[in-house]
């Protein structure tokens, strides 16, 4: 199994999101939307209206940055669990062996483009430690380094936001091109990594 990349959306309009998903759509399988509420963080994404207004096939993961999640979970199919960077891992020590997939945020909860919290290294030893089988998935602040450090960790997934929609050090002649460079950087930042 290799190390996958997710693109992650963070939009707070409809024609933002409609843009990077479009744009993003041909080159991968899966796809995180993240959702936020302006009261769990400060800032108000698109909800599911707006992701419910646009069909695909992709496999879709959405990311519930809200307060009062039960309000949430009968517009989306797949709900993820309320986190904050400061929850320590222990917290999940009683439902690790129910869990296929922990997702640990290593930015703070609400906005694109922030910068890599390395505190969350420290949070995949520790999850590998309490359930070697788990899968873990890191978001936020995913670009060429941190990428390749949260691999080697032992993170199986990672889905990255900014580098992939806002980069500006990639150029290309189209924005699709741009988006689809950033990707190929980061899966190559991450091509001999071995996940645990």
């Amino acid at each position: 199994m290799k190390i996958e990349i997710i693109p992650a959306i963070l939009s707070k309009t409809a024609a933002d999101y409609h843009k990077k998903f479009k744009t993003i759509e041909p080159f991968t399988e899966w796809i995180q939307v993240d959702i936020v509420d302006n009261k769990f963080a400060r800032n108000l994404t698109i909800g599911p209206k707006e992701v419910a207004a646009f069909r695909t096939l992709k496999k879709l993961e959405i990311q519930l940055m809200v307060d009062f999640i039960e309000d949430w979970v009968d517009p989306f199919v797949e709900i993820a669990p309320k986190a904050n960077i400061k929850t320590p891992a222990s917290r999940l020590q009683h439902v690790i062996d129910k869990a296929d997939t922990v997702l640990l945020l290593s930015v703070y909860p609400g906005f694109s483009g922030q910068h890599f919290v390395h505190g969350v290294l420290k949070k995949i030893e520790e999850l590998r430690q309490m359930r070697p089988d788990v899968v873990i998935e890191v978001d936020g602040g995913i670009e060429p380094g941190t990428a390749r450090k949260c691999a080697e960790t032992g993170a199986n997934i990672l889905a990255a936001g900014s580098f992939i929609f806002e980069n500006d050090t990639i150029r290309a002649e189209t924005y699709q091109e741009k988006v689809k460079r950033a990707l190929e950087t980061l899966k190559k930042d991450v091509e001999n990594v071995l996940p645990a």
